[in-house]
């Protein structure tokens, strides 16, 4: 063997070692997490189209919420929690750092612990605000004709588990989020139906459009075409009583309730519209303050139109919002123009896509999500204050109770 193919040798081999140490340099700096956010499916890479192209049936939902949980089952779970009465799954998915989805038990534990100060000191709620996690649950398509708020879940739901984003991904290090993409089964999938045998080929743009103009029943309703948004206090239909069972094990801190409105609006947040309740202490009117400015920012950063304090109030119990404040959370309504087909056009000239829609709901949900995490240890002291003055106020307080007679007409009363 000659000098040369000594040295031929030595340098080959000196490469071979270079090239393997930068490619494990290369697999290590790889965070575990980008590897799984490169398995996280797009929508369309299960659904077959993109989000805002069409309206996503039930069954689709379901598929996607499947091969989120099958791809991400350290980060995200699926908990059935009843059935619709057209034998529909109502199911929520619970998404949280995999240390946190470890021990849900005792995350649920210990927010319900939060919420009966009669077993629980100030001082051991002080504990738990800096040490666990806050709880969001987010609620979409109550009524099932306003129809891109469960597209928005599906969207929300894939930004969570995929986003690079440093502050995006960190949110489940904070938080467990709940999201239930439809709450109404079957009231969507009647409006669904109504899309695919209404609406062409090509979406059209007229208001005047068949597919703009629903008619009854329409799907804002269930079954029993009752409104599943003024049922909250009352629990007279199923889907109700599946559901405030299901939130009552869970106890969360922050709950948004995701609607639309007339296409020709724009988007509306808390705070909310008088009167309010005026069982509500101070602090709700507060956070309901700063998540409307945390919602402001993120539209603001886009250039989107909204407005707060006008139309949606607070007052009545049996909604989405007010329910949930009534229970220590912090109960919000969220309102996109919309209730119509794919695209439309609007008195302005503007052409508002289903697409936008979806959009400007998902910001308002990460831009909540995000309000929370910053926020997470006050949230969690206000929420346990919540029900240990009212505990104090009805010991102390001057009404103690309130008697309703029954009188001689039961529906009345």
């Amino acid at each position: 063997m000659t000098i040369y193919h000594i040295i031929i040798g030595k340098i080959m081999h000196r490469f071979r070692t270079t090239f393997f140490l930068a490619i494990v340099a290369l697999l290590l700096s790889v965070s575990p997490l980008s590897i799984a956010q490169d398995r996280i499916p797009a929508p369309e890479d299960v659904l077959g189209y993109r989000l805002g192209e069409r309206y996503t049936p039930h069954d689709g939902i379901v598929k996607y919420l499947n091969a989120l949980a099958n791809a991400a089952p350290d980060r995200m779970r699926i908990v059935r929690y009843g059935t619709t009465y057209e034998g529909r799954a109502l199911q929520f998915a619970v998404l949280g750092s995999s240390s946190n989805l470890a021990r849900l038990d005792e995350i649920r534990t210990d927010s319900r612990k939060l919420a009966d100060p009669r077993t629980l000191a100030e001082r051991e709620a002080a504990d738990l605000a800096r040490t666990m996690p806050a709880i969001a649950w987010l609620s979409y398509g109550v009524h099932g004709n306003e129809a891109s708020s469960p597209e928005a879940a599906l969207n929300v739901l894939y930004l969570l588990l995929s986003s690079a984003d440093p502050e995006t991904a960190g949110l489940l290090d904070k938080l467990v989020v709940v999201i239930d993409p439809l709450l109404n089964p079957d009231g969507h999938e009647r409006y669904v139906n109504y899309q695919v045998t209404s609406a062409g080929l090509t979406p059209r743009e007229d208001p005047e459009a068949v597919e703009h103009n629903e008619g009854w029943p329409s799907g804002r309703t269930n079954h029993y075409l009752f409104d599943l948004n003024r049922d909250w206090a009352w629990l007279t239909q199923e889907e109700s009583r599946a559901r405030i069972a299901a939130y009552r094990e869970w106890m969360p801190h922050v709950h948004v309730d995701f609607h639309e409105m007339s296409y020709n609006s724009s988007y509306f947040f808390f705070p909310a519209f008088k009167p309010i309740n005026k069982n509500f202490p101070a602090s709700t009117i507060e956070w309901g303050e700063i998540y409307g400015r945390g919602n402001a920012e993120a539209f603001d950063r886009q250039g989107w139109s909204y407005y707060s304090g006008e139309s949606f109030d607070l007052f009545y119990p049996g909604y989405g919002d007010s329910w949930p404040s009534l229970h220590g959370a912090i109960g919000m309504t969220y309102e996109q123009a919309g209730q119509a087909g794919v695209k439309i056009k609007r008195r302005d000239e503007e052409i508002l896509t289903l697409r936008e829609r979806l959009e400007h709901h998902s910001a308002t949900s990460i831009a909540t999500l995000k309000t929370t995490a910053d926020n997470r240890e006050k949230r969690l002291r206000d929420f346990y204050r919540f029900f240990a003055d009212a505990i104090a106020e009805g010991k102390n307080g001057q009404v103690r109770s309130f008697l309703i007679p029954p009188g001689q007409d039961a529906a009345r009363t």
